[in-house]
C-alpha cells in the first residue's frame, strides 16, 4: 500500500540521517563517484522535521563537494512546493526536465488519491492528449487484394517493363502471362484457397512470377533462402505443410525430406497458357508465411495477409512518391520480410522492379554500376549495408534509399538523395514506423507511425508512458498480421487486443518486447530488445536457438549466447561461452562453427567462442551476464600461439592500420585469416571501400572474408599498379598527368622513411620540393 511504502521511506531517511557522520559529499569526493541526479529536501526549518512522528536531525548536504549534471531540488513555501532544477545541458534537454517535473507532479497527486503502487500513474492528461494526436494515421485504403491491384497495373501498363533481372526485361503484360500460367498449373493440381506453396529459388525473375502465380490461387506462398541450412528448410516446409513446391532443380537436394509435388523453374516456359484464373483472393486470405527466430529453439512462421500489403503499398506510394515509371531496386533476401517492399508497391503501381544479382549484393562499386544502368529511383538495404552504401554512393537517380533491420548509428547524407531509417517487426508487416534523416543527430530516431498505424508506449502492466519514459513499444493498425502458423500459446501471448482504443480497425494489437521512449516531437527512439533477440546483419534471431545447436556438439556441456557491439559501430556480433565436459580438452572453435554453420545460417555461428569452467547465475538462477569475460573478436585467429613480429613494410603498416579500425585489434600478424578476426560479410565490404578509396584497387567482399589476409590484400594491390590496373580519381582533371608510360617501381628504403614520416605528421612541410 502507498502508506507502507511512506512510512518505509521515512524510516529509511531517519535511519540514514542517524548514520550520517560519514555524507554522501564525502563518498564522492573520496571515491571519485560520479553521481548522475541528486535530490535535495529544503524544508522551512532546518534543524529538525518530523519522520513517522518523532523528530529527526536535518544535516544539510554539501552540494558543491557532489555536483551532479542533474540537480532536483524541492522548497516548502507555505502551502505549496516549488521544484528548482539545474542541469547540464548538454546531457539534458529542457523539454526532457519539463517531462521530468511533469512526472513528479503527477505521481505526488497519485500517492494522494490512490491506496496502492500498482494503481499510480505517471501520463498526465496533457501527454496523453498529445500522444493521441501523434497517432493520428488515418488514410483512405480500399479493402482489395494485391492480386487485383497488379491486375489493374498490367491492364494500365501492359508494355511498361515491370521486372529486370541482368539483362531480362519482362513487361507487365509478360509478367501477367508467366503468373497466369503458374497459376493455372497449381490449380490443377489442387492448390488453392488456404494452402501454402514453398518456393526454394536463386535470385531471378521467379521471385516476382512465382510470387505472384501462387497468390492468383488463392494460396499463400513461403520464400526459402537457399542459404540456410538443410535442417531450417526442411523444418520451414514440414511446419508449413507445403502443398506443393516451385524450386530450381539444382536446389532440390536443400529439401531432401520433402516428397511432395515440385514445379521445377525449368519447366515453367514450357506451361500451356490455359485459362486465366477466375476471381481474385479476400483481403484476410493469408498472402505469405515468413519464418523468424523462435525461443524454443524452432524457428515460427509469421502469417500476413493481404489487406496487411495492401495497407502499405498504398503508404509506400504516398509517402516516397512512387509513380509509374520509377525504378525500383530489389536488394533484399528472398526469404526477408522486406523484399516484399522491394516488390509489391512497384508492381501495383507501374514501376519496375529491379533485381539485384546475388554477386553483386555485397560489392559497392557493382551495385552504384547497376543503379546507374537502370535507372534505379528508390532502393531498400539492410542497416549497415545502407549506412555504408549511402556514404559511397555519389549520387545519380536515385531519390531515396532507406535501411532497417537494426538500430541505426548516427550518419547524415547530402548526396541528393532523401536518407530513411525505417523500423517493423515482421509479425506487422514491414515498416511500422520510419524517419527522414534530414540532420545529424546523436541518436537517429525510428519516427512515428506509418499511415494506419498506432504506436504505444506501455510499462510490464499495460500503462502508458509520458515522453521520455522507457517502455515496450506496441503496434496497432491495418499492418499487423494474423498470427503464428501451428503457435497458438505464442500467438495468444503476442498478438493481443488494443488496451487502449477498442473503435474498429484498432482492436488488433502486436507487442515487439522492443524497448522505446517517445519523444515530444511524436518520434520514437529505440534503446533494445527487453529479451534475448538481438539483430545479426539485419537478422532476428533468439540467443537461445544458437544455444540448443550449441549444447547438441559432442563434448559440450553447457554453454550461453551473448551479443556485444562490433568496435567498428557495423551493429552487433555473436560471442559463445561454452563449458567443456571435459575441462582438459576444450573444444574446437573450428568443429564447433562448422558444426553450427551445418544446421544454421551463416549469420548464427558465433564470431567469438570463449572456453569458460561454469555459466555465472545470479540469484534469480539466470545467467550472470556481468561475470562473463569480456569476449575479443581476435581470440579465435591466434590460436595460442604468440604474433608473428616480423616487421612491416609500409604498405602493410598502412593496411593493418585500415583492418584494424574495423576488426577493433592489431594483435595479428600478417598471414592471419581475416575472418578469423571477426570480419563480417557486412564489415568486409567497408574494408573492401577504403582499400579501393585508398588505393584504387577492387578486392571482393566475398573473398576478403573467405581467405584474406594482410598478405593477401598486399599480392593484390601490388598485382594491380604493376598491371597498371590501380583506379584512382583525380581531384582535378587538369592537373591530371599522364602516367601510362611510366614503370612502375617499389619505394626504396629512403623513400619508404620519408613517406612514413609524412603519414606520422601530415602537416609537416620538411620534405616539400
Amino acid at each position: 500500500s502507498i502508506e507502507d511504502f511512506i512510512k518505509a521511506v521515512g524510516r529509511q531517511l531517519s535511519e540514514s540521517m542517524t548514520n550520517d557522520l560519514y555524507s554522501f559529499g564525502d563518498i564522492v569526493r573520496d571515491y571519485g563517484i560520479a553521481a548522475d541526479v541528486l535530490f535535495v529536501w529544503q524544508g522551512e526549518s532546518a534543524d529538525h522535521i518530523e519522520l513517522c512522528g518523532e523528530k529527526a536531525q536535518v544535516i544539510p548536504l554539501a552540494t558543491d563537494e557532489a555536483k551532479a549534471p542533474l540537480q532536483l531540488e524541492v522548497f516548502e513555501t507555505g502551502d505549496h512546493y516549488t521544484y528548482h532544477c539545474e542541469y547540464h545541458s548538454n546531457r539534458f534537454s529542457e523539454s526532457f526536465i519539463h517531462a521530468l517535473t511533469a512526472c513528479l507532479d503527477k505521481v505526488v497527486s497519485e500517492l494522494l488519491e490512490r491506496e496502492r503502487l500498482s494503481q499510480l500513474s505517471m501520463l498526465t492528461s496533457e501527454a496523453e492528449t498529445l500522444m493521441d494526436e501523434l497517432n493520428h494515421t488515418e488514410m483512405p485504403c480500399p479493402k482489395t487484394d494485391i492480386v487485383s491491384m497488379f491486375r489493374q497495373a498490367a491492364d494500365k501498363f501492359p508494355d511498361q517493363p515491370a521486372v529486370i533481372f541482368r539483362d531480362e526485361i519482362l513487361s507487365y503484360a509478360q509478367v501477367n502471362d508467366i503468373s497466369d500460367r503458374i497459376a493455372a498449373y497449381l490449380l490443377d493440381k489442387g492448390v488453392g484457397q488456404g494452402k501454402v506453396v514453398s518456393v526454394l529459388i536463386s535470385r531471378s525473375s521467379y521471385m516476382a512470377t512465382a510470387s505472384l502465380g501462387v497468390l492468383k490461387t488463392g494460396a499463400a506462398y513461403q520464400p526459402l533462402d537457399p542459404s540456410y541450412p538443410q535442417e531450417r528448410l526442411n523444418f520451414m516446409v514440414k511446419d508449413a505443410g507445403c502443398a506443393l513446391l516451385i524450386a530450381d532443380e539444382d536446389l532440390l537436394d536443400r529439401v531432401s525430406e520433402y516428397s511432395g509435388p515440385v514445379l521445377l523453374t525449368k519447366d515453367i516456359p514450357m506451361l500451356s497458357t490455359g485459362t486465366a484464373p477466375e476471381g481474385n483472393p479476400a483481403p484476410d486470405d493469408a498472402f505469405i508465411l515468413l519464418y523468424s527466430s523462435g525461443t524454443t529453439g524452432q524457428p515460427k512462421g509469421v502469417i500476413l495477409e493481404h489487406h496487411n500489403l495492401v495497407n502499405f503499398c498504398y503508404w509506400y506510394r504516398d509517402y516516397y512518391g512512387l509513380k509509374p515509371g520509377a525504378r525500383v531496386a530489389a536488394y533484399a533476401s528472398y526469404g526477408f520480410d522486406a523484399c516484399m517492399m522491394d516488390m509489391y508497391p512497384a508492381l501495383t503501381t507501374g514501376a519496375a522492379v529491379v533485381i539485384i544479382p546475388e554477386e553483386e549484393r555485397l560489392d559497392f562499386d557493382a551495385i552504384r554500376a547497376r543503379f546507374e544502368k537502370e535507372g534505379v529511383t528508390h532502393s531498400f538495404m539492410t542497416t549497415q549495408v545502407g549506412r555504408q552504401f549511402a556514404e559511397f554512393y555519389p549520387g545519380g537517380d536515385l531519390k531515396h534509399l532507406s535501411v532497417g533491420g537494426e538500430k541505426l548509428t548516427p550518419v547524415y547524407v547530402d548526396k541528393g538523395f532523401s536518407f530513411h531509417n525505417g523500423y517493423g517487426p515482421t509479425e506487422c508487416t514491414i515498416f511500422s514506423t520510419v524517419f527522414k534523416v534530414d540532420r545529424s543527430y546523436k541518436r537517429v530516431p525510428i519516427g512515428g507511425p506509418i499511415s494506419n498505424y498506432r504506436c504505444y508506449v506501455a510499462d510490464e502492466k499495460l500503462r502508458r508512458l509520458p515522453p521520455f519514459v522507457p517502455g515496450e513499444l506496441i503496434v496497432a493498425g491495418s499492418g499487423v498480421g494474423r498470427g503464428y502458423l501451428n503457435r497458438p500459446e505464442l500467438t495468444q501471448k503476442a498478438f493481443i487486443s488494443n488496451p487502449f482504443c477498442e473503435e474498429e480497425g484498432w482492436t488488433h494489437a502486436y507487442r515487439t518486447g522492443d524497448i522505446v521512449r517517445l519523444l515530444p516531437d511524436g518520434n520514437i527512439d529505440f534503446i533494445g530488445r527487453n529479451d534475448g533477440q538481438v539483430k545479426i546483419r539485419g537478422f532476428r534471431i533468439e540467443t537461445t536457438e544458437v544455444e540448443a545447436v550449441i549444447r547438441d556438439f559432442p563434448g559440450v556441456k553447457d554453454a550461453t549466447v551473448q551479443a556485444f557491439d562490433n568496435p567498428d559501430g557495423s551493429g552487433k556480433f555473436l560471442a559463445a561461452y561454452v563449458v567443456s565436459e571435459d575441462k582438459d580438452k576444450p573444444v574446437s572453435e573450428q568443429e564447433l562453427n562448422e558444426f553450427i554453420l551445418s544446421r544454421k545460417p551463416s549469420y548464427m555461428v558465433p564470431a567469438v567462442t570463449v572456453p569458460i569452467d561454469v555459466i555465472p547465475l545470479n540469484q534469480n538462477q539466470k545467467v550472470n551476464k556481468r561475470a562473463l569475460p569480456v569476449p575479443t573478436l581476435h581470440s579465435r585467429a591466434q590460436g595460442g600461439r604468440a604474433v608473428e613480429a616480423a616487421p612491416l613494410n609500409v604498405l602493410e603498416q598502412e593496411l593493418k592500420g585500415i583492418i584494424s579500425g574495423i576488426v577493433g585489434t592489431d594483435d595479428y600478424a600478417i598471414t592471419d585469416s581475416l575472418r578469423d578476426l571477426g570480419l563480417t560479410s557486412i564489415s568486409a565490404i567497408k574494408l573492401a571501400s577504403n582499400i579501393f578509396n585508398r588505393f584504387g584497387v577492387q578486392t571482393g567482399a566475398r573473398e576478403l572474408v573467405s581467405g584474406g589476409s594482410i598478405q593477401s590484400i598486399e599480392n593484390e594491390i601490388l598485382k594491380a599498379l604493376l598491371a597498371g590496373d590501380a583506379k584512382r580519381e583525380e581531384p582535378n582533371e587538369n592537373l591530371h598527368a599522364d602516367i601510362s608510360h611510366e614503370k612502375r617501381c617499389r619505394l626504396s628504403f629512403a623513400q619508404q622513411g620519408v613517406y612514413t614520416e609524412c603519414r606520422a605528421n601530415p602537416d609537416t612541410v620538411q620534405y616539400n620540393i
